[in-house]
């Protein structure tokens, strides 16, 4: 900024001063002459006010007057300093097709190769949005068979609580199977079970023998047939064991002869053990016999706890 212009502007503000003074003392004056000399002062200061302002503050004025009055206004344009330090030279410039291609063919190539480079990226970008995609997929699944097993989980636990549950009640049934009264109600079960068997004809009772050893847990549970069985009525076995079984159904002691064909049989049939089985009991002589020759004997009494045990 110009000292001058600044000087200007000091003196103008000086004079819009002293130009608000006299107008406030025109109000107070009593004659209209006085008033009139005071309005033609202010008038000559603001004319000479107007005249000292510098050139852009005239044309400011003239804008402001003419935006007011609806005309066109002035365009304000900064006038560009040129420095005299600085100078230009003009020169044409002047290049051939083939410089411009042989300057330009790098420049091209980088921009392909930088073109393939945003392509490929674009490309592996796509690639792990799907593979994003997917792994949003598994993970949903997981989530499901998640929620599934802990629904199983629960299950099971429930089911854990009900198997606890029945095996007391069992263990309180097991209780109650060995109490006396439940087990005078078996040997009375077993007794009128006896007597019906004592009625029994002899494929009845070898019928009943199969029966019953099932019950007990027996296996491979067979009834021989035809002449040459050695006496041996019933095939079994109990786990590793094998069995041959003769069924006796009498109304008097069984004897030695029993016995020896249950000893015969087990050869016969190379069993390891060897039982007879009758409602009724034995002679002295077929206990002798049996255990010098590793025979089980099972009398009335056996097979009535048999019977309550099996509980058929």
């Amino acid at each position: 900024m110009k000292i001058s212009h600044f000087i200007r502007r000091f003196i103008c503000i000086l004079i819009a001063l002293k130009i608000i003074d006299i107008v406030v003392a025109v109000v107070s004056m009593q004659t209209i002459n006085n008033q009139l000399n005071a309005l033609c002062i202010a008038f000559t200061m603001m004319v000479i006010g107007y005249y000292i302002l510098p050139k852009s503050d005239k044309n400011f004025i003239h804008t402001i007057k003419n935006n007011l009055s609806r005309h066109r206004t002035y365009t304000f344009k900064k006038t560009p300093v040129v420095s005299q330090q600085m100078t230009y030279q003009k020169r044409a410039v002047d290049i051939s097709k083939q410089q411009y291609q042989a300057q330009a063919t790098p420049y091209l190539n980088e921009l392909s190769m930088l073109k393939r480079q945003l392509d490929e990226m674009n490309e592996r970008i796509e690639s792990q949005k799907a593979y994003r995609n997917q792994l949003s997929k598994q993970i949903n699944e997981l989530n499901i068979k998640y929620q599934q097993l802990n629904e199983l989980t629960t299950k099971h636990d429930s089911l854990v609580e009900d198997i606890k549950l029945l095996q007391e009640q069992k263990d309180q049934l097991a209780d109650a199977h060995v109490t006396d009264e439940y087990q005078s109600f078996m040997e009375y079960q077993s007794k009128q079970k006896l007597a019906t068997i004592d009625n029994f004809d002899g494929y009845q009772f070898e019928t009943f023998t199969c029966d019953l050893l099932k019950a007990l847990g027996f296996s491979d549970i067979k009834r021989t047939q035809g002449s040459s069985d050695f006496g041996v009525d019933v095939y079994a076995k109990n786990g590793d064991t094998s069995y041959v079984f003769q069924c006796k159904l009498y109304a008097s002691p069984v004897g030695i002869k029993a016995v020896q064909e249950a000893n015969s049989g087990r050869s016969y049939y190379n069993c390891k053990k060897a039982v007879v089985i009758t409602n009724s009991y034995f002679t002295p002589h077929a206990i002798s016999a049996s255990e010098k020759l590793d025979i089980d004997l099972w009398n009335r009494d056996k097979l009535a706890s048999l019977i309550a045990e099996a509980n058929v």
